[in-house]
């Protein structure tokens, strides 16, 4: 799906003058002839200073017209969304103590973007302590009811999000412990919905709730 918007505003036009000139030195003078521009016309254009195209664009009463690619520029913007937002649990998930087998695990993370991060939120000094404590029992068992609910909730949302939502309801425990709750009963020590599938494009969660 395409769609055009006129241009009207002086300084975009002249800043598509200047373009049509770079894509005729660049090496699309090819395309530009298929689109319907004349060689003189082109040729023109090369050998004018600037000013001569803020002139055109002011005075000249120029219509001009942008495409847009719309599924792309949607794909590409939630792109950056998800991107955006997997960052953002990345340090939510360094900050409350997620181990380094978990982030290994749960994203693209290599040693020293890890080490950045633990730099970055000044959490450089802490070191690995071991495996963590568990709760207590009673503890435990509200964690396993709050676990399995909601990966009934969001079936298919990725288990990282899954965890963060948990560690949001029982945020005095480390991600790591409540991980170690969740994968207790567990003899491969990865959760039971590890495998669900992703979501083909899921709606990036608003960053603000994983900045605490």
């Amino acid at each position: 799906m395409n769609m055009m918007i006129n241009i009207s505003d002086p300084t975009l036009t002249k800043m598509l003058l200047e373009h049509v000139v770079e894509q005729a030195e660049a090496g699309g003078l090819d395309q530009l002839l298929a689109s319907g521009f004349r060689p003189e016309l082109v040729d023109d254009l090369r050998q004018r200073p600037l000013r001569d195209f803020f002139y055109a664009a002011r005075n000249g009463g120029l219509a001009m017209s942008v495409q847009f690619d719309i599924k792309n520029l949607e794909a590409c913007l939630w792109r950056r969304d998800i991107a955006k937002h997997t960052e953002t649990l990345k340090e939510y998930f360094v900050r409350h103590g997620a181990s380094i087998e978990m982030l290994r695990s749960l994203f693209t993370l290599s040693k020293q973007e890890l080490q950045r991060l633990r730099t970055e939120l000044d959490l450089s000094k802490v070191g690995p302590n071991g495996r963590p404590r568990m709760p207590p029992a009673s503890i435990r068992d509200k964690i396993h009811q709050r676990w399995h609910a909601i990966g009934q909730s969001q079936p298919n949302s990725h288990q990282r999000d899954r965890l963060c939502s948990l560690h949001q309801e029982f945020s005095s425990f480390s991600i790591a412990a409540l991980h170690r709750v969740i994968t207790e009963f567990d003899e491969s020590g990865t959760t039971a919905s590890a495998h669900l599938p992703e979501p083909a494009q899921p709606a990036a969660p608003a960053e603000a709730q994983y900045l605490s």
